[in-house]
């Protein structure tokens, strides 16, 4: 992987985790933006790899949901009914699923959902809190993690849950 593909990845991942860190503000009610704010309603929006589609989640009475919408019909399609909150959908490249983030099993997990069939499968298994997925184009998904005690990048395999990790915080030099 080139420097430019890294450089890549990392700002894709620096987004979107500024964008979960939003999410978290917003469904705990913190005040972050002054005053009163608009209804949280459809957010994360992730469009399909063909561009006729939008994943994103919504809230519902018990919680966070996904939902796709089809962007020529305007019809929306839930995918997810659960009590927990599920939210940062990112499209696999051939757009037939979506890896999304989960508070389900009493801890932060990286999901995936079939959407011909809805199946939601865990990925990710580690204590730790493992969020803010984003698919790439060779197949792995990326996500934050701080299974070692730091936010730290990895990469996993979805086809055969093999786990790489991209970053390494080191501790300053003395001196």
């Amino acid at each position: 992987m080139g420097t430019l593909e890294r450089m890549a990845i990392v700002r894709s991942l620096m987004t979107t985790c500024c964008a979960g860190l939003l999410l978290l503000c917003f469904v705990s009610g913190c005040g972050f933006f002054g005053g009163d704010e608009p209804d949280y309603t459809h957010w994360e929006p992730a469009l399909s790899p063909d561009g006729r589609s939008l994943a994103y989640e919504s809230p519902t009475d018990d919680s966070l949901e996904l939902y796709i919408r089809d962007l020529e019909t305007g019809e929306e399609r839930q995918l997810t009914r659960n009590e927990d909150p599920d939210w940062s959908p990112t499209w696999a490249p051939a757009g037939d699923r979506l890896a999304f983030a989960s508070s389900r099993n009493e801890n932060v997990d990286i999901y995936l959902i079939d959407l011909d069939t809805l199946t939601v499968t865990r990925l990710t298994t580690h204590e730790k809190d493992d969020i803010n997925p984003d698919w790439g184009t060779d197949g792995r998904i990326y996500f934050n993690s701080n299974r070692s005690d730091a936010w730290e990048i990895y990469a996993i395999d979805p086809s055969d849950g093999s786990l790489m990790k991209i970053t390494q915080v080191t501790e300053p030099s003395g001196g």
